[in-house]
């Protein structure tokens, strides 16, 4: 997460840019500078870098990962075109923007003080121009991290004859190929609406030990890694049984959670599909608590994370998972073509969160749509902070959604869900269906726009409620956003900030916004702020 800068009042804002080229690191800045680092030595930047058109912003609606893209003219000083022939690389390099503020000609902060923006790469540069010094180039840098190519599931993590000797032998190869799932959570343990103890199939298990003279499966691999759970039941296509879990490793020494089925009773061993209930306790333990599983969605976002080939900010997602960890997520990943990304940008779509990266590694954001006004940073409009914008009201009817379901506690041989949870009215002995203040008012104003969707990670009851009441919270009522121009003391504001706004003109009181766009503007800071229509947060009285 990108550190702070003090507001200081009447503070301007200098921008700084480093760029790795040729085992050289680079430096331009607003103005020739010098800055001062903690231990007291100095770094120059030359100066030579005009306004970066900074912007960043949050799509909250769809969950989208914004983009941050800069563009740049530079001339880095050195024969560029040599340097390349020589076999150095101009593409992909490290980049880093930041600013510091500056007052009365002093900087105000140290080298390892300065607010990080943009963490990146130089993207599409260009070189050799005709009519321009041997230093000129021209590129873009990025700060994506879609570009992520690290993989959940190693290459060497799945059945063969190396990971497992008996695959070798004819007829045994039944299940060679197949990808060790990671498992984490409880995946097919739920509870009924009135609170019974139910268990289904919620990952699969695979055929690595088959007896040659009866066809008989003896031993199923559950997962690719140790496992909590000291038992776990086993599904065939009619029927379960319970076995114990042995932690061992396979043929390379990697660790491995197998089932030992020899001795069943009531499943059918000949049959060539089973799958594993966890319904004796939990599958992959948490990297960060030795004693807990992994199934908070920050804990897991963060495990996944750790498989990409980006850094990470641990002590981010350390922070946000307090807020996060409320949401439970139990399932398995087990194609080997699903990159980390993908994977975690396909869960952020239902949860109050997205993925950024940042000067320490990737990073959450957190949507904390019914934060507290008073835990924001308090405004008043004035010459520092003045409207720029009329207020637009988001969202077409089409996008408002009032009565929203969501199947939960998926069976995972068919995918289809055992439990259901509803909101938007109350149905009277419905168990599974409740209302809020937000889903009643927008039923009555607009009357039932409903919206259905299956979970393949969510088996926990509070979970799915705590989803479908989060995303009525911002799709059951039109949402406004309006433009703000800033002093740059302001820098410290980030995205995803609640602010507490009061302006008179927009009978604004102490009211919360989110921070949903930055834009540098020459010598200014535009903000873009949401307010969400959240009835019961927001005092109505004026």
């Amino acid at each position: 997460m990108p550190r702070r800068l003090p507001s200081v009042s009447g503070a301007g804002l200098l921008w700084l840019l480093e760029i790795e080229f040729a085992g050289q690191t680079f430096r331009f800045s607003s103005t020739p500078l010098d800055i001062t680092k903690d231990d007291g030595s100095i770094i120059s930047y030359t100066g030579g870098l005009d306004d970066p058109g900074y912007q960043e912003s949050l799509d909250r609606f769809s969950h989208s990962i914004d983009q941050q893209v800069i563009s740049l003219q530079l001339d880095l000083g050195v024969n560029v075109a040599q340097l390349i022939q020589k076999g150095h690389i101009l593409g992909g390099n490290d980049a880093e923007l930041s600013c510091v503020t500056i007052q009365a000609g002093s900087i105000q902060q140290t080298y390892e003080g300065r607010l990080v923006v943009l963490s990146g790469n130089v993207s599409e540069p260009q070189y050799g121009f005709p009519d321009e010094p041997t230093g000129y180039i021209t590129c873009s840098i990025e700060g994506a991290i879609s570009e992520d190519a690290g993989s959940l599931l190693p290459a060497s993590a799945c059945v063969s004859v190396d990971t497992f000797s008996n695959v070798a032998s004819t007829g045994q190869e039944i299940h060679e190929g197949k990808p060790y799932p990671i498992v984490f959570g409880s995946p097919g343990k739920y509870k009924t609406s009135s609170g019974l103890d139910k268990t289904t199939s919620g990952s699969p298990a695979y055929i690595v030990f088959l007896n040659p003279s009866n066809d008989k499966a003896l031993t199923l691999l559950i997962a690719g890694h140790h496992v909590n759970a000291s038992s776990v039941l086993v599904f065939d296509s009619n029927t379960y049984e319970s076995f114990s879990v042995t932690n061992g490793v396979d043929g390379l020494n990697q660790p491995v959670a197998t089932v030992d089925v020899s001795g069943a009773s009531d499943i059918d061993l000949t049959e060539r599909e089973f799958w594993i209930g966890w319904n004796n306790g939990s599958a992959m333990k948490n990297p960060w608590s030795t004693n807990e599983e992994l199934t908070g969605l920050g804990d897991v976002l963060r495990w996944a994370m750790t498989y990409s080939t980006l850094p990470v900010d641990h002590a981010t997602f350390a922070t946000a998972s307090d807020y996060l960890n409320q949401f439970k997520l139990d399932g398995y990943v087990s194609d080997p073509t699903t990159s980390v990304w993908d994977w975690v940008s396909s869960i952020a779509e239902s949860f109050p969160v997205t993925i950024r990266r940042g000067a320490s590694g990737v990073y959450p954001i957190v949507h904390d749509v019914r934060a507290a006004p008073a835990t924001g940073l308090k405004l008043s409009a004035s010459e520092e902070f003045q409207q720029i914008s009329q207020v637009q009201i988001e969202g077409k009817l089409e996008n408002i959604f009032n009565s929203i379901r969501v199947g939960y506690a998926l069976r995972a041989k068919e995918g289809s869900p055992k439990i259901y949870a509803v909101i938007g009215t109350k149905a009277t002995g419905d168990p599974s269906s409740f209302s809020t203040t937000t889903t009643r008012q927008s039923i009555n104003r607009y009357g039932v726009r409903y919206k259905s969707f299956d979970h393949p990670y969510i088996y926990d009851r509070s979970t799915a409620q705590r989803t479908i009441k989060y995303l009525a919270d911002i799709e059951a009522l039109p949402a406004r956003t309006v433009d703000y121009r800033a002093n740059a003391r302001y820098a410290s504001i980030q995205l995803a900030d609640v602010v507490t706004l009061t302006d008179s003109n927009l009978y604004f009181t102490d009211q919360a916004c989110l921070v949903t766009g930055k834009m540098w503007d020459v010598d200014s800071w535009i903000f873009t702020l949401l307010i969400d229509t959240i009835p019961d947060r927001d005092d109505r009285t004026f």
